[in-house]
């Protein structure tokens, strides 16, 4: 934890951010079945070894796909809410996942993105809760820091069609394209879709000290999945309209 957030942590529970529960379970940083795609061996077989992993306090291949600080986050959800509660949430994020990942090689190029292509005529069910998926990985993370969750995200993942001060986003990063694109051109068949991870998350305070906002950062390959929230605000996120566009990072170029 960096002190630097020390005066905007609440205490230590034990219970479930989003419900209040007892806190019995631990969820994955990424999710288990993208950690076992990234882990799957050419003849089929899934090895934690074939996955590493770099991050500020680990720098190694897995020991373990199911278990670990290094692939979870700490227990602050409770079975109901880590599983029958979330399922629509984790099935829209692996339709997104198998979408991607076939058309790795030239969503690049697309300007928009049509979220009826990816859910089909329930596009705007399956893009909203997969927004949902990232609003319970932010509230994992705010949780594991001790930082307080926003009460209209547990409200949007409870059902609330709108999360207003949340903003969730995508982009395409140009220089991950362009190594994708030289990974495939040297012989990779699979590029950069087998390179996933957290990006970094910044906090943020109002002028007299209260936290007030905070980045959540997601990636697969090029494409960034950005949850920004900040308090007070009223924004649009992507699941509001059937075509977005995908627009590419200036800093990245």
């Amino acid at each position: 934890m960096n002190p630097a957030l020390d005066h905007l942590r609440v205490p230590a529970s034990e219970r479930c951010w989003w419900c209040g529960a007892l806190a019995t379970t631990e969820e994955h940083r990424i999710k288990a079945s993208t950690l076992r795609r990234v882990a799957r061996s050419e003849d089929g077989t899934v090895t934690p070894g074939n996955v590493f992993k770099k991050s500020s306090d680990y720098e190694a291949t897995l020991h373990s796909l199911k278990r670990g600080t290094q692939i979870r986050w700490p227990k602050n959800l409770c079975g109901n809410c880590n599983n029958s509660k979330s399922q629509p949430f984790d099935r829209a994020y692996d339709v997104f996942e198998a979408f991607l990942v076939a058309r790795i090689d030239e969503l690049s190029t697309w300007a928009r993105l049509d979220w009826e292509t990816v859910f089909g005529t329930e596009w705007q069910t399956g893009a909203r809760d997969l927004a949902r998926y990232f609003g319970k990985q932010l509230g994992c993370m705010l949780s594991a820091q001790q930082l307080p969750v926003p009460d209209e995200l547990v409200e949007f993942l409870d059902g609330n069609d709108w999360c207003p001060s949340i903003c969730f986003m995508l982009y395409i990063n140009p220089r991950a394209v362009n190594l994708h694109e030289q990974m495939t051109s040297e012989g990779d068949l699979h590029g950069l879709s087998g390179f996933v991870g957290l990006l970094a998350s910044e906090a943020f305070q109002t002028a007299d000290g209260v936290f007030s906002g905070v980045n959540y950062g997601y990636h697969i390959g090029y494409l960034w999945f950005i949850a920004e929230w900040r308090a007070g605000t009223s924004r649009h996120s992507w699941f509001k309209y059937q075509v977005i566009d995908l627009p590419r990072l200036v800093e990245a170029e």
